[in-house]
């Protein structure tokens, strides 16, 4: 079995590009988390955050190390991330935040047609509901003249 320095190199490399990576992930789930302070979105990003960096280490541990965990990856991945949060992080988090913010002003904008929408549809409810209303007494009025009853008073006296 050789030794193959520059493999192992570029291995480390690697792995220290997805600790960064990893790491930058969980920032940008961060500014979501405290942009929202609820535990159903810090368990939904949480649960996004484990899943994708789980699937990502078990895919590169499967496709450089051919099937075997190099020892060597997990600290290089974990000196990536010390190093995408103590350098990287600080640059990216204003970023993060102007993104996330017009994310949800787009998502405000694109809501509000919706929003419009449905107050018309229960507009147009209330008035068919009034229709129908007045359709069904006077269809009633209707059919009881028709019968031939003489006309009541509003006390309803003969």
């Amino acid at each position: 079995m050789e030794l193959y320095i520059r493999l192992q190199l570029q291995t480390m490399g690697a792995a220290f590009g997805l600790g960064c990576g990893a790491m930058l992930v969980y920032d940008l789930l961060r500014t979501v988390r405290l942009a929202r302070r609820r535990r159903a979105v810090t368990h939904v990003t949480d649960l996004l955050y484990v899943l994708a960096v789980g699937w990502a280490l078990l895919r590169f541990a499967l496709s450089i190390g051919r099937g075997e965990l190099r020892l060597y990856v997990l600290p290089c991945a974990a000196l990536g991330a010390f190093f995408s949060l103590k350098v990287l992080a600080p640059i990216f988090r204003p970023v993060w935040r102007f993104w996330l913010e017009a994310a949800v002003q787009m998502g405000r904008y694109l809501w509000r047609p919706v929003q419009l929408f449905w107050h018309f549809c229960k507009k147009v409810w209330h008035s068919a509901e009034k229709v129908i209303a007045f359709l069904k007494k006077n269809s009633k009025i209707k059919i009881y003249r028709k019968k031939g009853a003489p006309p009541q008073d509003e006390e309803g006296d003969s």
